[in-house]
Protein backbone atom coordinates (compact mmCIF):
# COMPACT_ATOMS: atom_id res chain seq x y z
CA UNK A 1 0.00 0.00 0.00
CA UNK A 2 3.06 2.40 0.67
CA UNK A 3 4.16 2.35 -2.62
CA UNK A 4 1.10 4.02 -3.74
CA UNK A 5 2.20 7.27 -1.75
CA UNK A 6 6.27 6.95 -1.92
CA UNK A 7 6.51 6.16 -5.44
CA UNK A 8 5.01 8.98 -7.04
CA UNK A 9 6.90 11.63 -4.77
CA UNK A 10 10.17 10.31 -4.94
CA UNK A 11 10.46 10.11 -8.54
CA UNK A 12 8.91 13.54 -9.10
CA UNK A 13 11.20 14.62 -6.74
CA UNK A 14 14.25 13.16 -8.12
CA UNK A 15 13.29 14.43 -11.86
CA UNK A 16 12.20 18.19 -10.20
CA UNK A 17 15.45 19.17 -8.44
CA UNK A 18 17.74 17.73 -11.91
CA UNK A 19 15.14 19.88 -13.99
CA UNK A 20 14.67 23.26 -11.79
CA UNK A 21 16.81 25.55 -10.17
CA UNK A 22 14.99 25.60 -6.81
CA UNK A 23 12.07 24.00 -5.15
CA UNK A 24 10.20 23.91 -1.90
CA UNK A 25 10.18 20.23 0.06
CA UNK A 26 7.81 19.97 2.50
CA UNK A 27 7.32 16.98 4.33
CA UNK A 28 4.82 16.46 7.78
CA UNK A 29 2.13 14.18 8.55
CA UNK A 30 -1.77 14.35 8.53
CA UNK A 31 -4.00 12.57 11.20
CA UNK A 32 -7.80 11.90 11.15
CA UNK A 33 -10.42 11.11 13.49
CA UNK A 34 -13.14 9.45 10.93
CA UNK A 35 -16.38 8.24 10.82
CA UNK A 36 -17.56 5.65 8.36
CA UNK A 37 -20.71 4.03 6.93
CA UNK A 38 -19.87 1.59 4.66
CA UNK A 39 -22.27 0.72 1.87
CA UNK A 40 -22.51 -2.88 2.98
CA UNK A 41 -23.93 -1.06 6.39
CA UNK A 42 -27.35 -2.32 5.43
CA UNK A 43 -25.81 -6.41 6.01
CA UNK A 44 -27.65 -7.35 2.76
CA UNK A 45 -25.37 -9.94 1.12
CA UNK A 46 -25.62 -13.42 -1.26
CA UNK A 47 -22.93 -16.10 -1.14
CA UNK A 48 -23.23 -19.88 -3.51
CA UNK A 49 -22.95 -23.01 -1.46
CA UNK A 50 -22.49 -26.29 -3.46
CA UNK A 51 -23.54 -29.11 -1.14
CA UNK A 52 -24.29 -31.07 -4.20
CA UNK A 53 -26.63 -28.76 -6.23
CA UNK A 54 -25.46 -25.21 -5.99
CA UNK A 55 -27.48 -23.08 -3.53
CA UNK A 56 -27.74 -19.55 -3.68
CA UNK A 57 -28.37 -17.36 -0.06
CA UNK A 58 -29.79 -13.72 -0.43
CA UNK A 59 -29.08 -12.13 3.20
CA UNK A 60 -30.79 -9.24 4.89
CA UNK A 61 -29.18 -8.37 8.21
CA UNK A 62 -29.71 -6.07 11.43
CA UNK A 63 -26.99 -3.41 10.35
CA UNK A 64 -23.50 -3.14 11.16
CA UNK A 65 -22.52 -0.96 14.24
CA UNK A 66 -19.02 1.29 13.00
CA UNK A 67 -16.64 2.53 15.38
CA UNK A 68 -15.10 5.65 15.18
CA UNK A 69 -11.03 5.54 14.59
CA UNK A 70 -8.34 7.71 13.88
CA UNK A 71 -6.59 7.80 10.55
CA UNK A 72 -2.97 8.56 10.05
CA UNK A 73 0.17 8.96 7.98
CA UNK A 74 3.05 10.61 5.88
CA UNK A 75 2.67 13.82 3.44
CA UNK A 76 5.03 15.17 1.05
CA UNK A 77 4.45 18.03 -0.71
CA UNK A 78 7.28 19.79 -3.68
CA UNK A 79 6.34 23.33 -5.24
CA UNK A 80 8.39 24.28 -8.22
CA UNK A 81 8.22 27.45 -10.88
CA UNK A 82 6.38 29.57 -8.19
CA UNK A 83 2.81 28.13 -8.88
CA UNK A 84 3.04 24.19 -9.44
CA UNK A 85 2.84 21.70 -6.41
CA UNK A 86 2.40 17.77 -6.61
CA UNK A 87 1.62 16.43 -3.25
CA UNK A 88 0.75 13.01 -1.88
CA UNK A 89 -1.06 11.56 1.12
CA UNK A 90 -1.51 8.49 2.85
CA UNK A 91 -3.15 7.24 5.85
CA UNK A 92 -4.39 4.02 7.37
CA UNK A 93 -6.20 3.05 10.23
CA UNK A 94 -8.75 0.44 12.11
CA UNK A 95 -11.87 0.38 12.65
CA UNK A 96 -14.35 -2.59 13.84
CA UNK A 97 -17.53 -3.57 12.42
CA UNK A 98 -20.67 -5.95 13.98
CA UNK A 99 -24.03 -7.17 13.60
CA UNK A 100 -26.65 -9.16 15.68
CA UNK A 101 -30.06 -10.18 15.38
CA UNK A 102 -32.63 -11.93 13.33
CA UNK A 103 -31.79 -12.05 9.69
CA UNK A 104 -34.05 -12.39 6.89
CA UNK A 105 -32.80 -15.52 4.52
CA UNK A 106 -34.15 -17.07 1.37
CA UNK A 107 -32.50 -19.94 -0.39
CA UNK A 108 -32.89 -20.60 -4.28
CA UNK A 109 -31.58 -23.56 -6.34
CA UNK A 110 -30.82 -23.34 -9.75
CA UNK A 111 -33.93 -25.15 -10.52
CA UNK A 112 -36.27 -22.66 -9.54
CA UNK A 113 -36.64 -24.08 -5.95
CA UNK A 114 -36.85 -20.42 -2.98
CA UNK A 115 -37.20 -21.56 0.50
CA UNK A 116 -37.87 -19.05 3.00
CA UNK A 117 -35.70 -19.44 6.09
CA UNK A 118 -35.28 -18.02 10.01
CA UNK A 119 -31.77 -16.76 10.87
CA UNK A 120 -30.05 -15.37 13.83
CA UNK A 121 -26.59 -13.66 13.09
CA UNK A 122 -23.71 -12.60 14.84
CA UNK A 123 -21.15 -10.52 12.58
CA UNK A 124 -17.89 -9.07 13.49
CA UNK A 125 -15.53 -7.65 11.20
CA UNK A 126 -11.68 -5.81 12.24
CA UNK A 127 -11.16 -3.68 9.11
CA UNK A 128 -7.71 -2.35 7.89
CA UNK A 129 -9.20 0.88 6.00
CA UNK A 130 -6.13 3.04 3.75
CA UNK A 131 -6.12 6.06 1.98
CA UNK A 132 -3.61 7.50 -0.79
CA UNK A 133 -3.90 10.71 -2.89
CA UNK A 134 -1.16 12.44 -4.91
CA UNK A 135 -2.24 15.32 -6.81
CA UNK A 136 -0.72 17.96 -9.23
CA UNK A 137 -2.48 21.39 -8.88
CA UNK A 138 -1.71 24.83 -10.27
CA UNK A 139 -2.59 27.97 -8.75
CA UNK A 140 -4.54 30.32 -11.36
CA UNK A 141 -4.73 33.37 -8.65
CA UNK A 142 -2.89 33.95 -5.58
CA UNK A 143 -5.80 32.45 -3.51
CA UNK A 144 -6.97 29.74 -6.32
CA UNK A 145 -5.81 26.67 -7.93
CA UNK A 146 -6.53 23.76 -9.58
CA UNK A 147 -5.45 20.08 -9.39
CA UNK A 148 -6.13 16.61 -10.70
CA UNK A 149 -4.80 13.19 -9.75
CA UNK A 150 -4.69 9.91 -8.97
CA UNK A 151 -7.21 8.46 -5.76
CA UNK A 152 -6.15 4.59 -4.78
CA UNK A 153 -8.02 3.45 -1.42
CA UNK A 154 -8.96 -0.09 -0.04
CA UNK A 155 -9.92 -1.73 2.93
CA UNK A 156 -9.04 -5.33 4.11
CA UNK A 157 -11.61 -7.18 7.17
CA UNK A 158 -11.46 -10.17 8.64
CA UNK A 159 -14.37 -11.69 9.38
CA UNK A 160 -15.70 -14.16 11.65
CA UNK A 161 -19.98 -15.22 11.50
CA UNK A 162 -22.12 -17.44 13.40
CA UNK A 163 -25.44 -18.27 11.96
CA UNK A 164 -27.88 -20.77 13.40
CA UNK A 165 -30.37 -21.26 10.63
CA UNK A 166 -33.76 -23.11 10.34
CA UNK A 167 -35.77 -22.99 7.40
CA UNK A 168 -39.74 -24.23 7.38
CA UNK A 169 -38.84 -27.84 6.34
CA UNK A 170 -38.04 -28.24 9.36
CA UNK A 171 -34.13 -28.50 9.19
CA UNK A 172 -31.91 -26.66 11.84
CA UNK A 173 -27.84 -25.76 11.14
CA UNK A 174 -25.32 -24.05 12.30
CA UNK A 175 -22.89 -21.90 10.09
CA UNK A 176 -19.69 -21.32 11.56
CA UNK A 177 -17.93 -18.94 8.84
CA UNK A 178 -14.30 -17.46 8.70
CA UNK A 179 -12.98 -15.13 5.86
CA UNK A 180 -10.77 -12.13 4.53
CA UNK A 181 -12.67 -10.01 2.20
CA UNK A 182 -9.93 -7.40 0.13
CA UNK A 183 -10.90 -4.44 -1.42
CA UNK A 184 -9.09 -2.01 -3.43
CA UNK A 185 -10.08 0.69 -5.89
CA UNK A 186 -8.30 3.07 -8.30
CA UNK A 187 -9.04 6.12 -10.17
CA UNK A 188 -8.85 10.08 -9.84
CA UNK A 189 -10.58 13.51 -9.49
CA UNK A 190 -10.22 17.03 -10.52
CA UNK A 191 -10.52 19.59 -7.93
CA UNK A 192 -10.29 23.52 -6.87
CA UNK A 193 -8.56 24.84 -3.84
CA UNK A 194 -9.40 28.46 -2.32
CA UNK A 195 -6.77 29.73 0.56
CA UNK A 196 -7.80 33.04 2.02
CA UNK A 197 -5.11 34.49 4.48
CA UNK A 198 -6.46 36.10 7.48
CA UNK A 199 -3.92 38.03 8.85
CA UNK A 200 -0.97 37.01 11.43
CA UNK A 201 -0.24 34.13 9.82
CA UNK A 202 -3.53 32.51 9.79
CA UNK A 203 -5.39 30.97 6.51
CA UNK A 204 -8.90 29.53 5.94
CA UNK A 205 -8.62 26.74 3.24
CA UNK A 206 -11.53 24.70 1.22
CA UNK A 207 -11.27 22.40 -1.58
CA UNK A 208 -14.07 20.63 -3.57
CA UNK A 209 -13.08 17.64 -6.07
CA UNK A 210 -15.46 15.06 -7.98
CA UNK A 211 -13.82 11.21 -7.88
CA UNK A 212 -14.61 8.37 -9.97
CA UNK A 213 -13.27 4.65 -8.65
CA UNK A 214 -12.87 1.08 -9.77
CA UNK A 215 -13.33 -1.27 -7.57
CA UNK A 216 -11.85 -4.74 -7.06
CA UNK A 217 -13.12 -7.21 -4.17
CA UNK A 218 -11.62 -10.68 -3.39
CA UNK A 219 -12.56 -13.09 -0.55
CA UNK A 220 -10.66 -15.89 0.89
CA UNK A 221 -12.32 -18.00 2.73
CA UNK A 222 -10.49 -20.08 6.08
CA UNK A 223 -11.56 -23.23 5.58
CA UNK A 224 -10.18 -24.94 8.19
CA UNK A 225 -11.78 -22.93 10.37
CA UNK A 226 -14.95 -22.81 8.81
CA UNK A 227 -17.78 -25.37 9.05
CA UNK A 228 -21.47 -26.39 8.51
CA UNK A 229 -23.46 -28.16 11.37
CA UNK A 230 -26.54 -30.41 10.49
CA UNK A 231 -26.11 -33.96 12.08
CA UNK A 232 -22.59 -33.64 11.65
CA UNK A 233 -19.92 -31.48 10.90
CA UNK A 234 -18.86 -30.60 7.32
CA UNK A 235 -17.39 -28.31 5.36
CA UNK A 236 -18.95 -25.27 4.29
CA UNK A 237 -18.75 -25.58 0.66
CA UNK A 238 -18.84 -22.06 -0.61
CA UNK A 239 -18.03 -20.92 -3.82
CA UNK A 240 -16.01 -17.62 -3.91
CA UNK A 241 -16.13 -15.21 -6.53
CA UNK A 242 -14.46 -12.02 -7.61
CA UNK A 243 -16.59 -8.58 -6.86
CA UNK A 244 -16.71 -5.65 -9.31
CA UNK A 245 -18.10 -1.67 -9.03
CA UNK A 246 -18.16 1.81 -10.01
CA UNK A 247 -18.29 4.31 -7.86
CA UNK A 248 -18.48 7.79 -8.32
CA UNK A 249 -18.82 11.33 -6.01
CA UNK A 250 -16.53 13.77 -4.38
CA UNK A 251 -15.54 15.27 -1.54
CA UNK A 252 -15.35 17.94 0.70
CA UNK A 253 -12.47 19.66 3.12
CA UNK A 254 -12.43 23.20 5.27
CA UNK A 255 -9.68 24.09 7.32
CA UNK A 256 -8.22 26.75 9.69
CA UNK A 257 -4.35 26.91 9.52
CA UNK A 258 -1.18 29.30 10.72
CA UNK A 259 1.84 29.30 9.69
CA UNK A 260 5.25 29.69 12.03
CA UNK A 261 7.76 31.42 9.91
CA UNK A 262 10.35 31.25 12.71
CA UNK A 263 10.39 27.31 12.41
CA UNK A 264 8.85 26.59 8.55
CA UNK A 265 5.74 25.05 9.91
CA UNK A 266 1.95 24.73 8.86
CA UNK A 267 -0.27 23.81 11.57
CA UNK A 268 -4.21 22.98 10.30
CA UNK A 269 -7.39 22.31 12.10
CA UNK A 270 -10.03 20.89 9.71
CA UNK A 271 -12.71 18.51 8.59
CA UNK A 272 -13.62 16.45 5.54
CA UNK A 273 -16.38 14.67 4.33
CA UNK A 274 -16.24 12.06 1.06
CA UNK A 275 -19.30 10.76 -0.32
CA UNK A 276 -19.80 7.49 -2.81
CA UNK A 277 -22.41 6.09 -5.21
CA UNK A 278 -21.74 2.60 -5.75
CA UNK A 279 -22.98 1.03 -9.12
CA UNK A 280 -22.54 -2.72 -9.20
CA UNK A 281 -23.93 -5.06 -11.64
CA UNK A 282 -26.78 -7.26 -10.31
CA UNK A 283 -29.30 -8.20 -13.12
CA UNK A 284 -30.33 -11.08 -10.98
CA UNK A 285 -29.27 -13.32 -8.18
CA UNK A 286 -27.47 -15.87 -10.38
CA UNK A 287 -25.68 -13.76 -12.94
CA UNK A 288 -23.96 -10.15 -11.15
CA UNK A 289 -20.53 -8.99 -10.29
CA UNK A 290 -21.17 -9.39 -6.52
CA UNK A 291 -18.40 -11.34 -4.45
CA UNK A 292 -20.80 -11.18 -1.46
CA UNK A 293 -21.83 -7.58 -0.27
CA UNK A 294 -24.66 -6.14 -2.02
CA UNK A 295 -23.79 -2.45 -2.45
CA UNK A 296 -25.47 -1.22 -5.94
CA UNK A 297 -27.15 1.71 -5.81
CA UNK A 298 -25.85 2.67 -1.72
CA UNK A 299 -23.77 5.31 -0.59
CA UNK A 300 -20.62 5.11 1.19
CA UNK A 301 -20.21 7.86 3.63
CA UNK A 302 -16.47 8.87 5.24
CA UNK A 303 -15.93 12.09 7.24
CA UNK A 304 -14.43 13.45 10.12
CA UNK A 305 -11.90 16.14 11.80
CA UNK A 306 -8.50 16.47 10.48
CA UNK A 307 -4.84 17.87 11.77
CA UNK A 308 -1.89 18.34 10.12
CA UNK A 309 2.27 19.55 10.26
CA UNK A 310 4.17 20.29 7.86
CA UNK A 311 7.48 21.51 7.93
CA UNK A 312 8.86 23.17 4.27
CA UNK A 313 12.66 24.03 3.56
CA UNK A 314 14.19 24.81 0.11
CA UNK A 315 16.45 22.59 -2.38
CA UNK A 316 18.42 24.31 -5.09
CA UNK A 317 19.44 28.12 -6.09
CA UNK A 318 18.00 30.44 -4.06
CA UNK A 319 16.69 33.27 -6.52
CA UNK A 320 18.55 36.51 -7.10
Amino acid sequence: MKKYFIFPVVIFILQSTASFASVDLSIGGTAWYAWWKPAWSDAKTTSFLFPGMPILFKENSRDFKMTSNAMAGPVVSIGFLDRWSVQSVFAIGRFKAYSRGMADSMMLTVLGGMTANLSYKKYSRDILKWDSDTSISCAVHRMVKVFAGFKAQGYRYDERLDDLNYNFSGNLSIIHRVLTDDVKAYGGGLGLGITIPLGAGFYLMTNVSGLALWSVEKINMNYRKSCVIFDTVELLPVWLRKGRYFSYGGSAALSFAYHIEKISTTISLGGRYQILFNRQRYNNVFYNDVAMNIIDGKYDHFFGITMSAMYTFHIGKSEG
